[in-house]
C-alpha cells in the first residue's frame, strides 16, 4: 500500500540521483506488429495496486476478476477478496471486511499497518507492517494465531499475502522468511530462511506448483518440495507459474523459464526492457514500461511486439486478460 513505499521510494530516489546523469538505454523493438489501443475508462484513477487488486481515487476497487461495485470508505486501500468478501485496511491499523454491498461485516484495530492479508472463510491470515503474522477468526473475533519476526525498516513494496494451503497457513515474513503454520493446532511447523538480505529482503511472491511452494525476494527465487529446497538467484521483477513450470522476469529484461526444481531451461532477453507487469493464459504477456506489450508463446521460441498508447510511469494493475493504468483499461481478448 501506498503508505508502505515510502522508505522504498526514498530509497530508490537516492539510487537515481547518484547516477552521475548516466541516462537509461531504452527498449527498442526491431519491429513493432502494430498500435493497440484502450478498450474504455474506468469511473476514477487508479492511487493504490498490491499483488491482489487495486484501489481507485472513488473507492471503488479492481479484482482479479475485474471491476468491482463495491465501494471502501474513505483512507482504506483494497487488499484481497473471497467469495464476495472483500479485505481492506487504512493508514491507521484498521482493517474491514466488506460484502459485496459494500456493507462492513467485520472491523478490527491493529497498533500498526496491515502489510498484507488474505481471507478463506471466517479465517484471515496477516502480515503487519511490525512484522507480526496474525491469524484471527472474524465469526468469533479471536486470535488464533500471533508471531511477532524481527523488526525491518527497508522494504521492497511488492509484499507477498499470507497464503491458505489446505489446513496450512503460509506466512511471508518482512525479514525474507517463511512460517508454515498448522490451523488446527495454531503452531509453527516449519520456519524457512528464503533470504538473509537486511534491506529490501522480503517475500515478494508467494505460490504453489503441485507439491512444491515458490517463493521469491528480490535477488532469490526458491522451489521447496518436503524433502528438498532448490534455488534460483535472480534480480527478479516478477514470478509466474504456468503449466507446471516456473517462469522469473528479471530487472535487466530477461525471460527465465524453470522447470518445478528451478533447472533453466530457455531463456530469453529483450534488450534494455523494463517489465511493468504481466498478464498470462495462452500467451505470455509482458507490459514495458517504455510503452509496449511484449507478447511470447510459453516456450519462448516466437515474440511479437505491440505499441501501447503511452509509458508506464504509474500505477498499473493487470489481471490474466487485461491491464488497467491510470484511469483505462485494456482487454487482450478486443485486441485489434
Amino acid at each position: 500500500m501506498k503508505y508502505l513505499h515510502l522508505i522504498v521510494a526514498a530509497s530508490l530516489g537516492l539510487l537515481l540521483l547518484s547516477g552521475c546523469g548516466t541516462k537509461r538505454q531504452n527498449f527498442e523493438p526491431k519491429s513493432v506488429s502494430y498500435a493497440i489501443s484502450y478498450d474504455g475508462t474506468l469511473p476514477s484513477e487508479i492511487v493504490d495496486v498490491s499483488r491482489h487488486g487495486a484501489t481507485l481515487q472513488n473507492g471503488q476497487i479492481i479484482t482479479s476478476s475485474g471491476l468491482q461495485k463495491v465501494t471502501l470508505p474513505k483512507g482504506f486501500m483494497f487488499l484481497n477478496d473471497d467469495n464476495g468478501h472483500y479485505l481492506a485496511a487504512s493508514q491507521c491499523g484498521d482493517l474491514i471486511v466488506l460484502d459485496k454491498n459494500s456493507k462492513i461485516i467485520y472491523k478490527k484495530k491493529f497498533d500498526t499497518t496491515v502489510a498484507s492479508a488474505v481471507l478463506k472463510d471466517s479465517k484471515i491470515a496477516l502480515v503487519l507492517a511490525s512484522n507480526t503474522m496474525v491469524l484471527l477468526d472474524m465469526k468469533k473475533n479471536t486470535i488464533l494465531f500471533q508471531n511477532q519476526e524481527d523488526t525491518t525498516y527497508a522494504l521492497d513494496s511488492r509484499i507477498a499475502a499470507p497464503y491458505f494451503l489446505d489446513s496450512l497457513v503460509l506466512f511471508p515474513t518482512l525479514d525474507g522468511r517463511l512460517l508454515v503454520v498448522d490451523s488446527k493446532s495454531n503452531k509453527i511447523l516449519r520456519n524457512i530462511v528464503i533470504s538473509d538480505e537486511k534491506f529490501f529482503g522480503n517475500v515478494i511472491y508467494l505460490g504453489v506448483l503441485g507439491n512444491r511452494l515458490v517463493a521469491a525476494t528480490n535477488k532469490k527465487v526458491v522451489s521447496i518440495s518436503p524433502k528438498t529446497m532448490t534455488t534460483l538467484e535472480a534480480h527478479v521483477k516478477d514470478v509466474i507459474v504456468l503449466k507446471g513450470r516456473i517462469f522469473v522476469f528479471t530487472n535487466d529484461g530477461t525471460v527465465i523459464l524453470a522447470n518445478e526444481d528451478l533447472k533453466v531451461l530457455k531463456k530469453r532477453k529483450f534488450t534494455f526492457a523494463v517489465f511493468a507487469g504481466v498478464i498470462y493464459g495462452k500467451y505470455i504477456y509482458m507490459i514495458e514500461r517504455g510503452g509496449y506489450l511484449i507478447a511470447t508463446d510459453i516456450d519462448l521460441i516466437t515474440a511479437n511486439v505491440y505499441k501501447i498508447p503511452e509509458d508506464i510511469n504509474s500505477y498499473l494493475y493487470f489481471t490474466k486478460d487485461e491491464f488497467y493504468y491510470k484511469n483505462k483499461y485494456f482487454k487482450l481478448s478486443h485486441k485489434k
